[in-house]
């Protein structure tokens, strides 16, 4: 089972493969914060610290997006991601 590590909140959580991070949001009590939910207003911006690979593949949309925003190479919209292996984040500021 994929472990997610959120240093900002200094939490460990273990999820099924291939379970969205935002169902993970959802069901504890995390500091990722979601506005539009649909990878459209960037809240969500979380800093992949190690594990990027354990994520679902970045779509042309959310790169786009990203883009738009200035993010770095290592931030992705945690509504867009799926946990497939285990993987440590941040929220971004």
């Amino acid at each position: 089972m994929p472990k997610v590590t959120i240093t900002t909140d200094d939490m460990d959580i273990d999820v099924p493969d291939g379970y969205a991070m935002i169902d993970m949001c959802d069901d504890y009590d995390t500091s990722i914060l979601f506005g539009c939910r649909d990878g459209a207003c960037g809240a969500c911006m979380i800093k992949v610290l190690e594990g990027a690979e354990n994520l679902s593949p970045m779509q042309d949309s959310e790169r786009d997006f990203l883009e738009t925003m200035a993010a770095e190479d290592d931030e992705r919209l945690a509504c867009q991601c799926r946990v497939q292996g285990d993987v440590k984040i941040e929220v971004s500021e």
